[in-house]
């Protein structure tokens, strides 16, 4: 997938995927991973962004073995700018497909 792209979603997904329950940035990579080619390089600093800006805070959570995790979660502010993202892409999708119409790849 062009890098653009991605770059232009990232935070999108990794709001939806905190929004759907607390979770750690190893899991969020893990996660996102499956589905498009991403590393800790990309998706660290975004999470340390978004948590400056309000839209994460983060807490401690004692993990399966050894150290306790920091794990994120959605602040109000957050959720108030994933329901903004979210509706926006929603948007950019229908225009995008209006100028491109359907067409296939021939």
């Amino acid at each position: 997938m062009n890098a653009q792209f991605k770059k232009g979603v990232l935070d999108l997904i990794l709001l939806h995927l905190i929004r759907q329950k607390p979770v750690s940035a190893y899991d969020l990579l893990t996660e996102i991973s499956k589905r498009l080619e991403v590393n800790e390089n990309t998706i660290y600093p975004l999470l340390r962004r978004l948590d400056k800006e309000g839209y994460l805070s983060h807490e401690k959570q004692q993990g399966d073995m050894g150290a306790p995790k920091k794990v994120f979660i959605l602040t109000e502010q957050g959720q108030s700018h994933y329901t903004k993202l979210y509706r926006d892409w929603q948007a950019f999708q229908v225009e995008v497909s209006s100028i491109l119409g359907g067409q296939s790849n021939d």
